[in-house]
């Protein structure tokens, strides 16, 4: 259901409602037109537009325009966008042959007639497709740093142990916190706060495995999914991650540097113990190292507390 990629660029974010805006006027802008290809067709009369009849009609119409003008990654990597510049192409090149043999008083047989219309039809439905991908995307995404939401965590958390039940392969997750949040929006301003938190992200992510996945749990709180790894290689991946972070520094505005650190709970996944109290597990290190000094791991193990 979802890419295993925990991360859909924030920068991209704007692209996506302005994608679905401009679909949505597409959309008027095709029906618009298909009337007018039917007038033609049914009254006898001449097609007002000369651009229907060249062999790059399909450039030439709003909405080509606009679709062959798109550079963005929001849409080129999606599937449905490549159908909708398919269907676009065929539903064009099948209006103009109808066209130039309604305006040579050619007869046009049932088949061209039910081929354009179906395909004006798939093109639409098509970009409704397109739409609704592209709506799902930033549902299911925090805007700010661009992780997966606390909603698609439940959802990949248990696509995860139920792979863990069916192979018998270990999984880690761990929670993290950023030390003295409240300081930083405090003395520095939300502006800052956000842009702390996005830094943050963004180095763990770095920091990370192509494999792993990120998620916003709340706040300044994060939830790191380490699949298909044991409790020593996690602890490894993150006390890495832990001290590289605190030397990682935040450039503010003004050109200042700010390092913040943060805190980190791990857990291991068991098949006989639910997604819910394994989280509670791992929540419960981050307590135990908050409470212990913080910029530090803990792991928690059959209810006891390890510092790595």
């Amino acid at each position: 259901m979802y890419s295993s990629s925990s991360h859909i660029d924030t920068h991209n974010t704007h692209d996506v409602f302005r994608s679905i805006r401009a679909l949505d006027t597409g959309i008027a802008n095709h029906e618009s037109w298909y009337n007018e290809v039917h007038q033609s067709l049914i009254c006898g009369s001449s097609h007002s537009s000369s651009d229907d009849l060249r062999e790059d009609a399909h450039c030439c119409c709003k909405f080509g325009k606009w679709l062959y003008s798109q550079e963005t990654d929001a849409l080129k990597p999606l599937d449905t966008f490549h159908s909708v510049v398919d269907k676009h192409q065929q539903m064009h090149a099948l209006a103009r042959e109808i066209l130039i043999k309604s305006g040579s008083k050619e007869s046009i047989v049932e088949k061209e007639y039910r081929d354009f219309t179906s395909r004006a039809m798939d093109f639409k439905l098509n970009v409704r497709n397109l739409q609704y991908k592209l709506m799902s995307q930033v549902c299911v995404v925090d805007h700010l740093t661009g992780t997966w939401n606390r909603h698609v965590m439940y959802s990949k958390l248990h696509q995860e142990k139920e792979r863990q039940a069916r192979t018998g392969h270990p999984c880690t997750i761990c929670m993290m916190d950023i030390d003295h949040f409240k300081q930083v929006n405090d003395n520095h301003g939300h502006i800052i706060g956000d842009q702390v938190l996005k830094t943050v992200v963004d180095y763990c992510r770095t920091s990370l495995r192509k494999y792993d996945s990120i998620y916003r749990y709340g706040g300044e709180e994060f939830l790191f999914c380490l699949p298909d790894t044991e409790h020593e290689e996690a602890s490894a991946v993150i006390e890495r991650l832990c001290t590289s972070l605190s030397k990682h520094p935040v450039t503010l505005p003004n050109g200042d540097d700010l390092f913040v650190t943060a805190s980190f709970g791990m857990v291991s996944m068991q098949k006989d113990i639910s997604l819910e109290d394994s989280i509670q597990a791992a929540d419960h290190a981050l307590l135990c190292a908050k409470a212990q000094g913080r910029n530090r791991v803990c792991y928690w193990e059959d209810g006891l507390t390890s510092f790595e």
